[in-house]
C-alpha cells in the first residue's frame, strides 16, 4: 500500500497535480468534466466509506487491510468512462471534496486543477473537508509527513 501511494504522488505531482496551497485568497472551483479530468486519470484509487460502498459496484471497489479504495490502473480510476465519472452522483467523499484539503485545520487546494479560479469566492469551510491523512489510510505517520512536504506550500 506504501508504495502504491508514493508512485501515485510521484505521478500525479509529475502530471501537474497535488501542488497543495493555502487557499486564503478568495477562489472557487468548476469542475471542467470530460473536458480536463486530470484527477481521475492522475490520483485514482480514492477511499470508500462502508455507506459510500453499497452505492458502488463490488467489482469497482478494492479491499485492503486498513481501508477500502475504488480499484485504479497506473492512478486511473476505473470508474472513468469516456472522460466522466460513471458514478458522479455517487462519487466517494474525497472525490466530492476535491480540489480542497485539509491540512492541519487549514484549507489547502491543488493549484494544479484546471477548474480552480480566483474570480469569486466559494471556498469550503477547512472543517467541512476531511483531514488529509484520512486519504492516506494505514499509511505511516512518516510517509504522511513526506507527502505533505512534498506537496503542500506552507502557510
Amino acid at each position: 500500500m506504501n508504495w502504491f501511494l508514493i508512485k501515485a504522488v510521484i505521478k500525479a505531482r509529475k502530471n501537474g497535480l497535488l501542488h497543495l496551497v493555502p487557499a486564503k485568497d478568495p477562489t472557487n472551483f468548476e469542475c471542467l468534466k470530460d473536458h480536463c479530468h486530470k484527477c481521475c486519470s492522475n490520483l485514482g484509487s480514492p477511499v470508500v466509506t462502508p455507506n459510500e460502498a453499497e452505492k458502488i459496484k463490488p467489482d469497482s471497489i478494492q479491499k485492503d487491510k486498513n481501508a477500502m479504495f475504488i480499484k485504479s490502473q497506473d492512478s486511473v480510476c476505473c470508474l472513468l468512462k469516456d472522460g466522466l465519472c460513471s458514478i458522479y452522483q455517487n462519487r466517494p467523499g474525497g472525490c466530492r471534496e476535491y480540489p480542497w484539503y485539509n491540512i492541519d485545520g487549514q484549507l489547502y487546494c491543488d493549484a494544479g486543477c484546471p477548474g480552480i479560479k480566483h474570480d469569486t469566492d466559494d471556498r469550503p469551510n477547512a472543517e467541512d473537508i476531511q483531514p488529509f491523512e484520512k486519504f492516506f489510510p494505514g499509511a505511516p505517520k512518516i510517509l504522511i509527513w513526506f507527502i505533505k512536504k512534498i506537496c503542500a506550500r506552507k502557510l
